[in-house]
């Protein structure tokens, strides 16, 4: 599956895409919401899952995933973040969260359940 993943933190977009590789799926990373709303729109049936963090200058991950889903896509959605706890993800459902840090089994468990 084809998966874009975006996070400010370079690092952590890059541990998420090699995870993301070693599992078969087809991870393209952007480092902020506006470079991956690019990406998304240039071919939005492309894209089977968004991995966003949530807190992000500029374009943060829940106005990224509103645009998502106003565009029309039903692309599953996992959010993530280090800041506080879950937000109410019911407007952008289907969606699911993980808090920062997370396990592997975490993030594929709830990109089933996204």
């Amino acid at each position: 599956m084809k998966v874009l993943v975006v996070d400010d933190e370079v690092g952590i977009a890059k541990s998420l895409a090699w995870m993301l590789d070693h599992h078969g799926h087809e991870p393209t990373i952007a480092c902020n919401g506006l470079d991956a709303w690019g990406l998304f729109v240039a071919d939005p049936e492309s894209w089977g899952m968004l991995i966003t963090d949530i807190r992000m200058p500029g374009l943060d991950g829940i106005n990224l995933v509103r645009r998502v889903r106003a565009h029309g896509s039903g692309v599953r959605v996992v959010l993530i973040s280090g800041h506080g706890d879950a937000p109410d993800v019911g407007e952008l459902s289907p969606a699911a969260f993980l808090a920062k840090p997370f396990r592997r089994a975490q993030l594929l468990a709830a990109m089933q359940v996204a």
